[in-house]
C-alpha cells in the first residue's frame, strides 16, 4: 500500500471512527515500502535545491541593494555639489554688493552727519 493510499485509507477512518481507533488501526497495518517514503537523501537534494535557489535570490537582492545604495551616493553626491555651488554664487553676489554698496553707504552716513552738523550749527 502506498503512502497515498494510506493517507487516504486514515481519512476516511477518521471519517467513520474515532480519531483513536483509525490510529490504532494504521498501526496494525504494515509499514509503507521505502521507496514511497521520503529518503534522507531526497529531503537533502530537495532542500539543497531550495537553499541554491534562496542564496541565489539573496546574492541577487544583495548586488541589488549594493547597486541602489551607490546610485544613491552619486546622487547625494551631485546635489552636495550643486548646493556648494549655488552657496558660492550667492556668497559671490553679496560680496560684491557689500563691496559696491558699502562705500556708497559710508558717503551718505558722512553727508548725513556733515548736513547735521550744519543744522545744528544753525
Amino acid at each position: 500500500m502506498s503512502e497515498e493510499d494510506r493517507s487516504r485509507l486514515y481519512a476516511w477512518l477518521r471519517e467513520q471512527t474515532d480519531e483513536p481507533l483509525a490510529e490504532y488501526v494504521m498501526s496494525c497495518l504494515t509499514p509503507a515500502p521505502l521507496p514511497d517514503l521520503v529518503t534522507k537523501q531526497h529531503l537533502e537534494t530537495v532542500l539543497a535545491a531550495e537553499f541554491s535557489a534562496f542564496a541565489l535570490t539573496m546574492a541577487a537582492q544583495r548586488e541589488a541593494d549594493r547597486e541602489a545604495a551607490a546610485a544613491q551616493r552619486e546622487a547625494d553626491h551631485r546635489a552636495a555639489a550643486e548646493q556648494r555651488e549655488a552657496d558660492r554664487t550667492a556668497l559671490d553676489r553679496r560680496l560684491r554688493w557689500i563691496s559696491v554698496a558699502l562705500p556708497i553707504e559710508i558717503v551718505v552716513a558722512l553727508s548725513a552727519v556733515v548736513a547735521i552738523t550744519e543744522w545744528l550749527r544753525g
